[in-house]
């Protein structure tokens, strides 16, 4: 990882995700998505048909995407990523940036709390984050 060069990423866009005119919380979302999959999951066994289990995997797929958002505090889709504040708020932000070396774009890589900037199109190119 390189130190020398400064790397500057802007937020270009950052909206708090909202329902209801309320600031959407990270655990709230969690503890949504598993009374609905405890709900399907009863109703499966309780009418024996495959229809709560087909409806249920919607609930399933925005658990996996919440809980690696808990984890990673950040998720990319494309250009657009969802982030999740210290407080657990969730912000829909679009960061943007430069990589000085190839000049491609740049992404935030968190691991086993260690936090990076790294290049999407040459994974070597790799900068330490700075705290402004």
């Amino acid at each position: 990882m390189k130190k020398n060069k400064k790397i500057k990423l802007k937020r270009e866009i950052e909206k708090p995700i909202k329902v209801f005119g309320k600031q959407l919380k990270l655990t709230r979302v969690l503890l949504i998505l598993i009374v609905g999959l405890i709900y399907f999951i009863s109703l499966y066994f309780e009418i024996r048909t495959l229809t709560p289990l087909i409806i249920g995997i919607i609930p399933a797929i925005l658990f996996i995407i919440a809980l690696i958002v808990y984890q990673n505090r950040i998720i990319y889709f494309g250009n657009y990523s969802i982030e999740c504040s210290n407080a657990g708020d969730l912000y829909l932000t679009k960061l943007k940036g430069r990589c000085p070396t190839c000049d491609g774009q740049l992404k935030i890589v968190k691991k086993f709390n260690t936090e990076y900037i790294q290049c999407q199109n040459n994974s070597e190119h790799k900068f330490y984050l700075e705290v402004n």
